[in-house]
């Protein structure tokens, strides 16, 4: 939608009818965020839900001052998480790339996991402590880069602090696309628990590339999609990611009408 000041982006966010937002600072404000202050913020997303702090960072990036840097900020989030009604900040899980957060072979193995699972392990205890949770996403192109992997991450970080966000679209690639219903049929199946956020992405193969597209403009099967989740996880919180412009109200009318569907 845009950066704008909090009131501005809370009002928008009501006029298109959503019930809540991801909130990244910044990304969506165009003005510093006081940690020490946040009433202002707390106040213009009265009767809104946060529905998860972005606090996105490369937990594996090759210049470890970037990481403590990252890390920092992410503790920061959750420290004033609750003061927002936020119940999640979350992550993806980064590229030896380093930036941008690009496909390495080196990505997908055990040595890397390893890597991402100390860094995780301290954030859960951060929000352990704050009484919040992390949420953890997955990417092809990044360390956690199938629903088979986060099950080895959620395995090896036991415990209600560690949640996840599954962005089908992220799990995509070239050589996989077409199997895109049951790979989300997987995340149900390996951890349907844990899965408290939802990203919402369309897309279409143009120059023999996966290309982002409005909801509905392009090759995911929604009515499918919707009845798996309100099948396994009619709780979630349904987020548009990377939806814009005019395509807001197309996809927000998809969506609204078939989750209306019995």
């Amino acid at each position: 939608m845009g950066r704008m000041d909090v009131i501005s982006l809370a009002n928008k966010i009501r006029q298109y009818g959503f019930s809540g937002t991801q909130l990244v600072f910044a990304k969506a404000l165009n003005e510093p965020v006081d940690f020490q202050n946040l009433e202002a913020i707390k106040q213009a997303f009265s009767g809104l839900q946060i529905m998860m702090l972005g606090a996105y960072f490369n937990p594996i990036h090759p210049d470890k001052e970037i990481v403590a840097k990252g890390i920092r900020n992410f503790k920061e989030h959750l420290q004033v998480a609750s003061l927002l009604e936020a119940p999640y900040v979350g992550s993806e899980t980064g590229s030896l790339m380093g930036s941008p957060w690009g496909y390495v072979p080196e990505n997908h193995t055990d040595a890397s996991l390893m890597e991402i699972i100390e860094v995780f392990q301290d954030l859960v205890k951060e929000a352990a402590l704050n009484d919040v949770a992390v949420a953890i996403e997955g990417a092809w192109q990044h360390v956690v880069y199938s629903p088979e992997r986060m099950r080895q991450v959620l395995d090896l970080i036991p415990g209600s602090h560690l949640q996840v966000t599954v962005d089908l679209y992220n799990y995509l690639h070239m050589g996989n696309y077409n199997d895109r219903i049951s790979i989300f049929q997987r995340c149900f199946d390996l951890f349907a628990d844990r899965i408290r956020i939802i990203h919402l992405k369309d897309f279409m193969i143009e120059n023999n590339q996966l290309k982002q597209v409005g909801l509905g403009q392009g090759m995911m099967e929604w009515p499918i999609l919707i009845n798996l989740i309100k099948k396994y996880t009619p709780d979630a919180s349904l987020i548009f990611e990377g939806v814009t412009g005019e395509d807001i109200i197309t996809s927000y009318d998809l969506i609204s009408n078939l989750l209306k569907e019995v």
